[in-house]
């Protein structure tokens, strides 16, 4: 039986290919040793390295061979670097250790330190790979999709199959076998569902309904969808959406013509963005963006026990301050 590596380093924006990869690798084993081997995922805010490399170096009483997947290791900071090195130099007999980034390149000391059989970059499929991917994905289910639904669920998700696997699932079992899906079904599915989300977050955020957007913030954290980093990387790229609508209208451009530039679709999806510029200037949009900045890199370094304190703050600066900090934040 050949044996995986006993440390892989995947790089890249493309989460889904990377996640696709590590269950291969675990499957392969599986299959040829005929165990159940443990699996491990720890994130540098939640779990020291220290903690990571005693339990890889120390044997189990429920199985033979471990799986530690280590995400968002560009975040290591340098003492932490160094140990990992010296991990990676004597890695423990029966483990394989992933070390997952979302970014292109991470510090060199852990890149030289790893063969570069082990080695691989997941890059972002091209625009038309994406929407054959979706065409490929419902065409198996047996249900047929049109193109513009196709662009509206690729403006809706993050640009990784990890995220279009995910929102094509939902969409595949709510619509079912032998069903149409068009764009105006894709935009009922997200307003109208009962599971909270994103996108109706962002919503009640762009009517600067404080109350609501905590209510929703409340639900998605009793459902277990999504942690805040990924909440936060949604907000941004539809804050992000928003500040581009808010300087086309700037620059004199008709409703129409403005919304058509910055990509937003389906009569819903398109007064949710209205109602922000309402509310939002686009100065007030720029110092959110740098708000949505500085939190992002506070929900990677908090315990989660304080993530929904930190997403209400979030929330509260966001649409009671439209993005102002205490001076004392901005040290």
């Amino acid at each position: 039986m050949h044996n995986p590596e006993h440390v892989y380093l995947f790089l890249g924006p493309e989460i889904g290919q990377k996640t696709d990869e590590i269950l291969k690798i675990q499957k392969t084993f599986q299959t040829q040793a005929g165990v159940n081997p443990e699996l491990h995922k720890f994130y540098p805010y939640d779990t020291s390295i220290s903690e990571v490399i005693s339990l890889m170096k120390n044997g189990s009483l429920f199985s033979n061979y471990k799986f530690v997947t280590f995400m968002n290791i560009e975040e290591l900071k340098k003492d932490d670097i160094a140990e990992l090195i010296e991990y990676i130099k004597s890695p423990g007999a029966e483990c394989t250790l992933f070390l997952v980034t979302d970014k292109n390149s991470v510090d060199k000391k852990i890149t030289s330190a790893i063969p570069k059989k082990s080695v691989r970059i997941f890059w972002e499929l091209f625009e038309n790979q994406k929407k054959s991917w979706i065409s490929g994905f419902f065409k198996k289910e047996h249900i047929t999709i049109t193109n513009d639904a196709i662009d509206m669920i690729l403006e809706m998700v993050e640009n990784n199959t990890n995220d279009m696997r995910n929102a094509c699932s939902k969409l595949s079992i709510f619509f079912g076998e032998n069903t149409r899906i068009e764009e105006e079904d894709i935009e009922n599915f997200i307003y109208h569902s009962k599971e909270e989300n994103v996108f109706t977050l962002f919503k009640k955020i762009a009517l600067a309904d404080f109350s609501s957007s905590v209510e929703i913030l409340h639900k998605i954290a009793l459902s277990g969808e999504g942690s805040p980093v990924q909440l936060i990387s949604g907000l941004q790229w539809q804050f992000r959406k928003l500040l581009t609508l808010s300087q086309f209208f700037s620059k004199q451009y008709s409703r129409e013509e403005a919304l058509s530039k910055a990509q937003i679709r389906g009569k819903r999806n398109q007064q949710t963005y209205i109602d922000g510029l309402r509310n939002y200037s686009t100065l007030k949009l720029q110092k959110i963006i740098v708000l949505i900045a500085k939190y992002d890199i506070m929900a990677r370094e908090l315990n989660k026990d304080n993530h929904l304190i930190l997403m209400e703050l979030f929330i509260y600066y966001c649409v009671t301050k439209k993005g102002s900090l205490p001076e004392n934040y901005r040290t």
